[in-house]
């Protein structure tokens, strides 16, 4: 896809230009004004001659050149005439900023939306919107932006990052933060003819464009989307994402605004988990994650281990607090560091990590921090070091004297990276800010936002176990309704997985048990045979320990009298003869289809303890060993599974190799396994293996 004309243009027309404050208008003028140094400008109204000193076109077949990008400013029912007009010119690119098009929900507005598309298509035109403010490329210098952004300062603006939004606020609130180097700001709108994943996938690969944020409504293009963030995890370029609408108000709100659907908040965060993805919750996590990330670079640690760093003992046990909530390490100093810091720190100091710098240069104790930063950066299992309490504030008389501290250790060349953790909310002083940045310094959100953040960066650090980047995204859309196959055919169709399972048949007359029996050894376990019940215990349809011919033909009449019972509907095809498997450790292993983004591979706590406890996780398939092992750690459960209290370590070198070969089946049948439930699966010491008990599959109906 070539995006040339609507990122380079050499030619912009503002259509509906006018001098109105507060009008789309009035600013998509100033902005493309800003632009005059690498673009031609036009302006077209019917009703003015002049706008900001520059001459007014009645019609953009008035104009001396044909424009290679218009900015529609005006009602949406002038729009089309505009567009068709453009096209015929020979423009390839535009930005629609009205809106009530698909948006919406009415039929009225997705009419509007395809009318757009087909004129755009019928030129070969590109269209951005519609229900979007435009865009801006601080590397072409360009401004086609009709909401807000007159002050962000082409000219002065570092590149970095470039941001992707659908909400035209969202996108403007981020360019008015002065302190985020950005390459690119984004605001998409509707999508309906680029899309957030197309124009990410454009830039990505520019030099420029170091790190990338996206405020996400919903995915249009999950193939897109997925080549994205494996892209950027290949060029080590960080993403940052806040996927919106994924509670139930929040994807209603979503969906009125853009007319895009959320999807699940487990499969997106399993998706992000895979690529390596900073996933927040709020804008102020946003912001604080590009601000860290834009401070650090070319000085991001390969680990993240910090030291931290306070002057009281109170803000010192509030750090040592957040940082274990929030997964940010602390490690233990080294001896030779602590006797550094004792002949430095008064007699009546116990350094330890937190530091408590004993009021520091507040009451004169230490006058000097430079030789405490040293002493901790030198340390070998220190990567970073963490300030808290100086926030840094307007007007605030300690931010000097710290601050030049700071600024005089981050200029030695064996400095650690730092960053600044306010102990309080409060206005940031620009100047510092800014200072601090130029001197690889961030300074973060105050207080939960900022440990949650630094949190969430560490794991970005240390998350480089080797993972599968391929994906198995859908190729189909499924209209019929599903199968539901009974144990018998779902673990016929697993048969060529030499995933291990107990000896088995099915019965379905007491005749035909009395033959099955004859090859069986006994114990036994005897199952519900049926499509309909799902949860085989619940309805009485499981009896266990069965040691005899006599007990075995009495359990087939009380499973399916109770079965019978329990859903007078269900097909009762007959009974399930086992085997009994020997216990062990109870685990579930399980496959949901996402219709975005495809087959997830969930474990967990199995047996009766997953509907109780609640310990799964997902991760999107195929995977790989590693990330099998990762996703078993991951588990609150994991410490039983490693032998707790003198109960032997579980064979996780058989679970992970099981959900390995799962996850490579639902990756090759993506287009037919909607759901697959295997619990228990029995999880047996090191060097035993495990036994998958019971499954249960579900396929997505012909079509």
């Amino acid at each position: 896809m070539t995006l040339e004309h609507m990122l380079k243009p050499k030619a912009i027309a503002v259509i509906g230009a006018n001098e109105n404050p507060g009008s789309f208008g009035h600013t998509a003028a100033l902005n493309a004004l800003q632009s005059a140094k690498n673009s031609e400008i036009y302006f077209v109204n019917l009703k003015h001659d002049r706008i900001h000193g520059q001459p007014v076109y009645r019609s953009l077949s008035m104009l001396p050149v044909v424009p290679d990008l218009i900015i529609l400013t005006i009602p949406k029912e002038a729009v089309p005439a505009i567009l068709t007009e453009a096209g015929k010119l020979g423009t390839k690119a535009a930005v629609v900023v009205a809106s009530g098009y698909s948006e919406e929900g009415t039929e009225e507005g997705r009419v509007a939306e395809a009318e757009l598309i087909a004129i755009a298509q019928t030129y070969g035109m590109k269209v951005m919107g519609p229900n979007c403010v435009g865009f801006i490329n601080n590397i072409a210098k360009i401004k086609a932006l009709g909401y807000a952004g007159t002050d962000f300062d082409l000219e002065r603006r570092q590149p970095g990052a470039a941001i992707f939004t659908q909400s035209g606020k969202i996108a403007t609130d981020l360019a008015a933060c002065p302190y985020l180097d950005l390459s690119y700001v984004f605001s998409m709108g509707n999508c309906a003819m680029l899309t957030i994943e197309a124009m990410f996938e454009h830039v990505l690969e520019e030099k420029e464009v170091r790190r990338a944020g996206i405020y996400l409504e919903g995915v249009k293009d999950a193939q897109g989307f997925i080549r994205c963030l494996r892209r950027a995890f290949e060029l080590e370029k960080p993403v940052v994402v806040h996927a919106a609408g994924l509670s139930r108000l929040g994807a209603k709100s979503a969906a009125s605004h853009t007319g895009n659907l959320a999807g699940s908040r487990a499969v997106y965060e399993a998706v992000f988990k895979k690529y390596n993805v900073i996933m927040v919750e709020n804008k102020d996590e946003f912001v604080s994650a590009l601000s860290l990330l834009t401070a650090w670079e070319g000085r991001m640690p390969k680990r993240a281990n910090f030291a931290g760093f306070n002057e009281s003992g109170g803000d010192n046990a509030i750090m040592a607090d957040m940082c274990e909530k929030y997964g940010v390490r602390l490690p233990e100093l080294e001896q030779e560091t602590l006797r550094k810091l004792k002949s430095v720190l008064p007699e009546f100091s116990t350094p330890s990590n937190p530091l408590d710098a004993v009021g520091g240069s507040v009451t004169g104790a230490v006058t000097d921090q430079v030789p405490l930063y040293r002493i901790l950066g030198r340390d070998s299992r220190i990567d970073a070091i963490l300030l808290g309490t100086i926030p840094f504030a307007l007007d605030d008389s300690i931010s000097e004297p710290i601050g030049r501290m700071m600024v005089r250790y981050a200029r030695e060349d064996d400095s650690v990276p730092m960053l600044v953790m306010p102990s309080l909310e409060d206005r940031r002083d620009p100047l510092w800010r800014e200072e601090l940045k130029h001197h690889g310094i961030a300074i973060l959100g105050c207080s939960d936002i900022g440990y949650r953040v630094l949190g969430k960066v560490s794991r970005y650090i240390e998350d480089r176990f080797p993972r599968t980047l391929e994906a198995a995204v859908p190729t189909k859309q499924h209209l019929l309704p599903p199968i539901v196959l009974n144990e018998t055919e779902s673990k016929k169709a697993l048969a060529g997985l030499e995933l291990p399972m107990p000896a088995q048949a099915e019965a379905d007359s007491k005749g035909t048990l009395a033959a099955v029996l004859e090859g069986f050894r006994f114990p036994l376990a005897m199952k519900i045979s049926s499509p309909d019940i799902r949860h085989k215990t619940d309805a009485g349809g499981v009896l266990l320990n069965i040691r005899s011919k006599d007990d075995a033909l009495a359990a087939f009449d009380r499973i399916m009298e109770r079965c019978a019972a329990y859903d007078p509907k269900a097909r009762l095809e007959g009974v399930l003869v086992q085997e009994m498997a020997r216990p062990g450790f109870e685990m579930i292993l399980g496959i949901t289809t996402d219709a975005r983004f495809g087959p997830q591979l969930l474990i967990g706590l199995g047996g009766v303890w997953v509907e109780i406890m609640k310990d799964t996780v997902l991760y999107p398939c195929p995977l790989g060993y590693e990330e099998a092992m990762a996703m078993i750690k991951s588990l609150k459960a994991y410490p039983l599974l490693t032998g707790y209290r003198g109960t032997e370590p579980c064979d996780l070198d058989a679970l992970a190799k099981a959900m390995v070969r799962l996850s490579r089946y639902a990756a090759d049948h993506r287009d037919a396994v909607k759901e697959l439930d295997l619990n228990p699966v029995f999880v047996y010491p090191e060097g035993e293996g495990i036994c998958i008990v019971d499954a249960l599959l579900t396929r997505y109906g012909a079509s």
